[in-house]
């Protein structure tokens, strides 16, 4: 069957008259080149990486010692249903950094009350309204069902579980008596900066390696989109509504999965470290990562290599979904989490496989939107987040 046909015709809502192009079709001999490549890119994402980390990782300059209270904003950070009480004094001395991922909602007896920026219960948990006055006061008897007695486990009085953080040598108030997670430092890592150099230095491995071993498609796509000048920008901008539109469909699965799993979705970690990385000095090192090297890395391997390995367009497109999404929720604590706060890297996957396809699997297209798109997104994330 015509490989063309494997796929719903969507893109015919927008097209117009022009003529048949000829399918970009994979050549045999380039077979044991997408293998080649595959399996470079895992050995350099783990064993490449790893070496980096072992040969950095005394670099003084890349490091960062964390306090134990900076290790409570962190745990709060990385966790949406999260919340911790940090004298006041010690958490204005350092809250700057965190303030884009952790509210310091009210204080409480001289403790100032943490919760995660994603969190969309803690308003209606934390507060009520006074009926004196008319204004939102703390509800203290929640603050003692949460802190004190244990009374209050959850944020949506349903499933979406209370987790306490406090320091191991944090001296807690007389109120303080509920379990909780306990966070111990300091703790010596990689600085918002080392990791934005290190992610660079994994793809400046990666770039050569890849472009070399998959140089005859590239070149050849390359030279083939040339001649497609008049078509560039309708390719590229009807790839990015479909991108707009993923994301559309990935927030609503998000949410719908999260409900009936009872976990509230979070910013994903790899979309933290990319945000914590913007806001550092390694800021060039991101944007270089983010918007050139990862995106042409990441279509020559989860577009080209592995459509070129898997005979069917469709196990194709949903294999390269799944492994593209994967791939970029490594750090996640759970596959459950993982699922919840990454399904959109799940979608676009699954967008850029599918726009590979309609452009006669012409490397080119998707990595063009690739690009477009995390260029738009790191923009945003620089002037307006």
């Amino acid at each position: 069957m015509n490989q063309e046909k494997e796929i719903i015709e969507f893109e015919d809502l927008f097209k117009t008259d022009r003529p048949q192009q000829k399918p970009n079709v994979e050549r045999p001999d380039q077979k044991k080149k997408y293998t080649q490549s595959i399996l470079a890119y895992l050995l350099v994402m783990l064993l490449g990486a790893s070496f980096l980390i072992l040969l950095l990782g005394n670099v003084s300059a890349l490091q960062k010692t964390y306090t134990e209270n900076e290790l409570i904003l962190e745990n709060i950070a990385y966790d949406v249903n999260g919340i911790a009480i940090l004298n006041e004094a010690q958490y204005l001395e350092i809250h700057d950094p965190y303030d884009d991922f952790v509210i310091g909602v009210d204080t409480y007896l001289g403790y100032v009350i943490l919760v995660n920026s994603g969190n969309t219960y803690y308003e209606s948990v934390l507060f009520m309204t006074d009926d004196l006055t008319g204004e939102t006061i703390l509800n203290v008897d929640v603050i003692t069902g949460i802190f004190t007695d244990a009374s209050i486990t959850t944020w949506d009085n349903n499933s979406l579980e209370i987790n306490i953080y406090a320091g191991k040598s944090q001296i807690l108030p007389l109120f303080f008596a509920a379990d909780y997670y306990e966070v111990e430092g300091p703790i010596t890592d990689f600085s918002d900066f080392g990791t934005s150099l290190l992610n660079f230095l994994v793809y400046l491995m990666l770039l050569p390696i890849i472009v070399i071993l998959l140089k005859i498609d590239f070149v050849g796509d390359f030279n083939d989109f040339k001649v497609k000048k008049d078509q560039w920008l309708p390719i590229i901008a009807i790839g990015y509504v479909y991108i707009l539109l993923g994301n559309v469909i990935s927030n609503y699965a998000s949410g719908f999965l999260g409900d009936l799993l009872g976990l509230a979705p979070a910013e994903a970690i790899n979309q933290m470290v990319i945000i914590r990385a913007l806001n550092s000095s390694g800021v060039i090192f991101m944007v270089l990562s983010a918007v050139i090297m990862g995106p042409i890395v990441e279509e020559l391997v989860f577009r080209k290599s592995i459509f070129g390995l898997i005979k069917s367009d469709k196990i194709a497109l949903i294999v390269s979904a799944i492994l593209f999404g994967s791939i970029h929720l490594i750090g996640e604590d759970s596959i459950v989490v993982a699922l919840i706060n990454g399904i959109s890297y799940f979608v676009m996957g699954f967008v850029f496989g599918y726009i590979y396809l309609k452009n006669n699997k012409n490397i080119i297209a998707p990595m063009a939107v690739h690009i477009l798109s995390n260029l738009i997104s790191i923009v945003a994330l620089l002037f307006f987040y």
